[in-house]
């Protein structure tokens, strides 16, 4: 606790640039924190205690950190906030001196996940955003302490690499749920270790390459499963593995799925610059199926912004999976099932439901049966937009549809879809097909019931 003598003068000038009042600051924090599954209730009171020189435990000071960036559009650092102690780091996207390499970095998170705790992970952060621009760069080789006479070899990264598509294959079909432990399981007692050993410049680079890739991959897991403040430090080291390997193209799969989840969670310049970064990053060295991987996630981000930019790019997206002969990767997968979800969204934010109702359709039709998550979810955005184009009987056909793959996969977003379909059909539950459907959810338990993780709001199908 700070002294009551010691008065929080930087929080209060962070205030004042607000202009909020400590209750509006409680306000914020509060629901800032129940988006991010470390809800609050604090008030007024407890704010002017903060003031007075108090400082709240971890994550606080990260949620009142983000809570002031957001609304004054400028970077706030826990430590701007004067709610940490000195020689304190806030856990989560600080980096404390010392703890600068993408594997020291990715034994953190990993260390920070294994405990459980999601106050040791720290607040999703729109400061943290502001990631490398430049070329990627290949650090030089760490040297061993562990055990200077181990070796890695190209039999490790093969290894790896086929626990990747393993692991890519295993989320695809039952959703993160039973994959995400395992996978962290395996980088943090195998991969991690393999890292720090001693290795030839080619072997690192292609191993520092396929952590870069599991890493995202952990990333879009957390995702999966409304772990956001995890997802967004897990895809910000795999940034940081691809730059130390060199590799330009996992750089730019760390960028796009920043993101992809930045415009899930509602932050749209952000999602679009990401999206244009990646792009410039990434899609001149990948093949024609990846770039159109790029490039839809960037018209999904432009539509509401530059709609006719959006439409171009969703075009020049399809003539490159014209002339790929396979969607086919670990990471990165894209067809034109992909393809159809991403026009979906577009139409979505014109407003254009007609258009979106047609997509979708043929998303699901392109949609290979073992990606039977995205199928879902796909099956649960037609439904809401038959609802919202007052379609209700079909709508609780597809919703049926829905209710019959959920129980086969274990994703917060999946859940989260079936709370809303409730809630979209409670002021219809009079009628006989929405009182039926509304039964048959009464049957199902998502949340904490199958999963620990809490809701957050649905967003975009990568």
């Amino acid at each position: 606790m700070r002294s009551p003598r010691t008065p929080n003068q930087a929080l209060r000038l962070l205030l004042a640039e607000a202009g909020w009042t400590a209750a509006h600051l409680a306000r914020q924090v509060n629901a800032l924190g129940t988006t991010q599954g470390t809800p609050r209730h604090y008030d007024r009171t407890t704010v002017a205690h903060w003031l007075a020189g108090s400082r709240p435990r971890p994550p606080v000071p990260g949620l009142v950190a983000e809570a002031l960036s957001r609304h004054l559009g400028r970077p706030v650092r826990a430590e701007d906030t004067g709610l940490l102690g000195p020689g304190q780091w806030h856990h989560g996207l600080e980096t404390p001196p010392g703890e600068g390499s993408a594997v020291e970095r990715l034994d953190r998170i990993l260390r920070d996940t294994s405990r459980r705790s999601v106050t040791l992970v720290g607040a999703y952060s729109l400061a943290a955003l502001a990631v490398p621009q430049g070329p990627p760069f290949a650090a030089k080789p760490l040297t061993s302490a562990a055990n200077p006479a181990s070796r890695v070899d190209m039999t490790q990264v093969s290894s790896a690499r086929e626990l990747l598509a393993l692991f890519s294959r295993a989320d695809a079909s039952f959703g993160a749920g039973p994959v995400r432990e395992p996978l962290r399981q395996f980088l943090s007692t195998t991969l991690l270790p393999w890292l720090r050993c001693d290795m030839r410049p080619a072997v690192r680079r292609e191993l520092f390459t396929v952590a870069a890739q599991l890493t995202y991959l952990c990333a879009f897991l957390h995702f999966d499963m409304n772990r956001q403040a995890a997802a967004q430090r897990f895809y910000l080291t795999s940034v940081e593995l691809a730059r130390e390997a060199g590799d330009p193209v996992g750089h730019a799969l760390a960028l796009r799925g920043l993101s992809v989840q930045a415009h899930a969670l509602g932050h749209f310049t952000e999602a679009q610059r990401l999206a244009e970064a990646a792009v410039r990053t990434g899609a001149r060295h990948v093949p024609p199926h990846q770039q159109a991987f790029f490039l839809g996630q960037l018209a999904v981000t432009e539509a509401g912004l530059d709609d006719t930019r959006a439409t171009r790019l969703l075009a020049t997206a399809e003539r490159c999976l014209e002339r790929s002969s396979s969607g086919a990767s670990p990471v990165g997968a894209f067809h034109h099932g992909s393809l159809a979800l991403q026009h979906a969204a577009v139409a979505r934010r014109m407003s254009d439901n007609r258009g979106a109702t047609r997509a979708l359709d043929l998303s699901l039709r392109c949609r290979p049966s073992d990606e039977r998550r995205s199928g879902a979810l796909g099956l649960a955005e037609l439904a809401e937009v038959q609802l919202a184009a007052g379609h209700l009987e079909q709508a609780c056909r597809t919703w049926h549809d829905f209710l019959d793959v959920h129980p086969h996969i274990h994703s917060a977003r999946a859940d989260d879809r079936l709370r809303a379909l409730t809630a979209g059909l409670r002021p219809n539950a009079a009628h006989p097909a929405a009182a039926a459907l509304l039964a048959r959810t009464r049957e199902i338990r998502p949340g904490a019931d199958r999963h620990s993780d809490r809701a957050h709001r649905p967003g975009n199908v990568p």
